[in-house]
């Protein structure tokens, strides 16, 4: 079963950590199999995954094992949503603008095409794998394709993990657009 999903995620692991999406040990990516999720163990680094890094629980469990500490969260999203994958992403330019604003609302092409509403900020207590997200954000995600937790980073949803990863990149790729012509609006004057 690992096999179906380790060439996927060994791929888009890497690429988020070339990208500078996720650090050496931070993010996490899983898929939904039927009544199973197959998530990226804790600590596992998403650049450089093995196949001992995935592992696979059923969604309908408290069974954690060595599983991501957003088991809880991946979870929560499977239950209430029609996602096939999840993948979430500590994306610095996001996270930054996440201080500041309920709704980062892109100003470039490919951003206002693919997030015409932008993306909603979830404001927590405790953002890193905790019961208030994994409560909350479920309700958000509904027709949406990813939700920023303030402080934390992108959750993105979709019908693999390249999809989901696609909207990680391009909610980054929108944030850093957004965050340079915010400081360098004198330029040209």
């Amino acid at each position: 079963m690992f096999i179906d999903f380790y060439k996927e995620f060994v791929t888009v692991g890497h690429e988020l950590f070339l990208a500078g999406l996720n650090n050496f040990h931070s993010g996490n990516i899983s898929s939904r199999k039927e009544d199973n999720i197959v998530i990226t163990s804790t600590g596992s680094k998403l650049g450089f995954l093995k196949e001992e890094n995935i592992i696979c629980l059923p969604i309908f469990s408290d069974e954690s094992g060595r599983a991501s500490c957003e088991l809880p969260v991946h979870r929560a999203i499977y239950k209430a949503t029609n996602a096939k994958a999840i993948v979430h992403a500590h994306a610095p330019y996001s996270v930054a603008l996440s201080y500041f604003l309920q709704n980062v609302k892109p100003i470039d092409g490919e951003g206002m095409f693919y997030f015409p509403d932008g993306v909603e900020v979830l404001t927590v207590k405790n953002s890193v794998a905790s019961e208030e997200v994994a409560e909350k954000i479920p309700d958000m995600l509904v027709g949406k394709k990813a939700v920023i937790v303030k402080g934390h980073g992108i959750f993105a949803i979709g019908e693999d993990v390249v999809e989901a990863a696609k909207w990680v990149s391009s909610i980054e790729n929108s944030s850093k657009i957004v965050y340079l012509v915010n400081n360098y609006k004198g330029i040209g004057k």
